[in-house]
This record gives structure tokens, sequence and C-alpha cells, in this order.
């Protein structure tokens, strides 16, 4: 097995140590204070652009872990709509056409124009995710345990790149990787102590507008 083939399946494992401990976190409390809807849309988006982007290479350590976070996203959003989030089903209509978006430019231009289109939502969804830890009063549902694999997982995933010259993974992987550590910085902050440092809009807006 090559070092390649070891990392992508380490890195398949990192995804789903990601998705698992947010996932059980919300289906076991049904408990979504602090998540960011913006961000879990934009995960709709980009969980199709991946999964597609793993079948058009034939990688099955893209593919396999892209279906539990097409699975994983699904129930967060259900959970995010059950507790009075969004109330219209057109909330979640971005989030399919980034994914359409995102499948068309991987197919018809490059993998290098897909991590690039790709890494924009996924680092406006991970900074909207520190915004809302910065100003919800509770940020007990996210998952502490969950941003740490993500840190690791982008890690992986930019090593791999560079071992199968995938600049698409890259690209995303490289930018991803501090937007990550940034969001787990802040949920650190938050569970040492720190209370928020930004105004809550609304109601509804302190877990996140």
């Amino acid at each position: 097995m090559e070092w390649a083939e070891v990392l992508g399946w380490a890195g398949a494992l990192a995804v789903v140590c990601i998705q698992l401990p947010q996932f059980l976190l919300v289906v076991r409390t049904r408990n979504t204070h602090g998540l960011s809807l913006t961000t879990w849309v934009i995960a709709i988006g980009t969980s199709i652009g991946w999964f597609d982007h793993g079948l058009r290479l034939a990688e099955p350590v893209q593919i396999w872990p892209n279906i539990l976070g097409l699975i994983t996203t699904a129930t967060i959003v259900y959970f995010l709509w059950r507790n009075g989030r969004f109330r219209s089903l057109r909330t979640l209509l971005p989030g399919f056409a980034l994914g359409a978006l995102l499948v068309g430019l991987d197919w018809g231009v490059s993998s290098m124009a897909f991590g690039i289109a790709v890494i924009i939502p996924q680092a406006y969804g991970m900074i909207r995710q520190a915004i809302a830890l910065m100003r919800a009063p509770i940020v007990t549902g996210v998952s502490i345990p969950a941003w740490v694999a993500q840190v690791a997982n982008q890690a992986i995933w930019l090593a791999w790149s560079i071992l199968k010259h995938e600049w698409g993974t890259g690209i995303s992987a490289s930018v991803s990787v501090v937007c990550a550590l940034f969001v787990l910085t802040w949920r650190l902050l938050r569970a040492g102590g720190l209370g928020p440092i930004l105004p809550s809009r609304a109601r509804t807006a302190a877990d996140l507008a």
C-alpha cells in the first residue's frame, strides 16, 4: 500500500471522526445552540461537490466519507429546522445550487477550478461558525472533538494532495486547515470561560443568523 493510499484512508477516517461527534451530540441532546445555519446550508453543497469529485477521480477515500457527510448534514439540518432555526425549505436552495455549481466546474472545467470554487464557501462557512462562537450566549451544541478532527483531517488531505498531485484537494485543504484551527481556537476559548464578544442581533440570531 502506497503512502498516498494510507493517507487517503486516514483522511477518510478523520472525516468520520469529524462528523460522528457532532452528529451524535445533536441526535442525543437535540441541542443546536451555537451551530451556524449558514455553515450547514453550505455543507449541503460542499458535500455534494466532494462526493462527485471522488466519483470523477474514482477515489473511494473521497466517495464513502462524503456519503456519510450527506447523511450527517441532512440530519443536523433537520434538527435546526425542528428547533425553529428556519421555516421554509427554500432556505436550503443555495446549498443545492452550490452543489450543482461545483459539479459543473469539476466536470466541465478542471480539478483546480473545483478546488478554488469549493474553498470559498467552505472558508465562509467556517468563518460564520467562528462568528457564531463569538456571538452566541450558549455554544454547547458545537462539538470540540469534531473540530479537533477537522484540523487533523485537513492536514492529512493536504499531505495526500501533495503526494497525488491533486491540486483541487490541495487548494481546499491548505485554506481549510487554517480556518478550522481558527474555529477550534474560539470553541476552546468559550469552553475555558470566555463569554460572547459580539452582540446578539436578535433572539434567533443568538445562535447565529
